[in-house]
């Protein structure tokens, strides 16, 4: 008994080899220890290592085996690198790239669902797998934003001539017309009219092309803290234009489109009526 017990484990090794050594969608690849399956494309020796943390900027096509995904194609991603949640995850893919490198990868769907905190869709199986292009553009570490963004700061500022010193909070507040009506405070529900720009001028949000503006409470309804910080200073009819440091504004938090992590913003400011 005891040797047929043997034989039959040896032969469903067997046959569990054979199987993986014959699947076409491994062909060509490496596997890690933890399983997953890589083919480098691009190499950079010099290029810098990734570490927990740092922002990726990426460009990235996938598509799964059983065509029951939409296939992605050169999508630029940004993210943060975390550490990995499963064996063989999108963020150990990520961590082998080196800056300037190019791989392909085949991650377990279910794991990639999981490592993007979605949930898996009924469509997919345990046995299906996507198959990723990723090519690795840029590492930044969070120093490297930081002083970005305080370089981009600056030469707004001096290029704009702007003596206005700023709160302590990092707010510059310009006034461009005083309000004569009443005073903006907490707890009163306000119309304000606004434009929010990036330092070179692109809008990205705009109550004036909607035409209407928005009505919120102060100090109730949830709004970012620089945008608040700066219509207290304000009063019905008045306008100004609002400087945030990415502190007081969106932060680093990501997924944050149609706004990068450590971007400073402008906002054009216009209290329309305060009840």
């Amino acid at each position: 008994m005891k040797q047929i017990s043997l034989i039959v484990t040896v032969l469903c090794t067997i046959a569990i080899l054979f199987s993986a050594c014959g699947d076409k969608r491994f062909r060509g690849y490496e596997k890690t220890d933890t399983g997953l399956y890589y083919k480098f494309k691009e190499r950079n020796p010099e290029g810098k290592q990734p570490q927990v943390g740092d922002f990726l900027y990426m460009l990235v096509s996938y598509y799964s085996d059983n065509d029951s995904i939409q296939k992605f194609e050169d999508s630029e991603i940004t993210d943060v690198l975390g550490e990995s949640l499963f064996n063989g995850d999108i963020y150990e893919a990520y961590a082998m790239l080196k800056e300037g490198e190019a791989a392909d990868f085949i991650i377990k769907a279910d794991s990639f669902f999981y490592s993007m905190g979605g949930q898996i869709p009924a469509f997919i199986t345990p046995k299906d797998v996507l198959f990723f292009t990723i090519r690795m553009n840029d590492v930044k570490t969070i120093e490297d934003m930081q002083m970005e963004e305080e370089e981009a700061l600056n030469k707004y500022i001096t290029g704009n001539n702007i003596i206005v010193k700023p709160t302590e909070s990092g707010l510059i507040y310009l006034e461009t017309e005083k309000g004569k009506g009443a005073k903006v405070e907490n707890g009163k529900t306000i119309s304000v009219h606004y434009t929010g720009k990036f330092l070179d001028g692109q809008v990205f949000d705009s109550s004036v092309k909607r035409g209407a503006p928005i009505s919120f409470v102060v100090g109730q309804d949830p709004m970012i803290p620089g945008f608040i910080e700066g219509i207290l200073l304000m009063n019905q009819g008045g306008k100004a234009t609002l400087i945030l440091p990415s502190d007081i504004a969106y932060g680093q938090s990501l997924p944050s489109y149609p706004i990068p992590p450590y971007t400073p913003l402008l906002f054009e400011v216009e209290i329309v009526e305060v009840k």
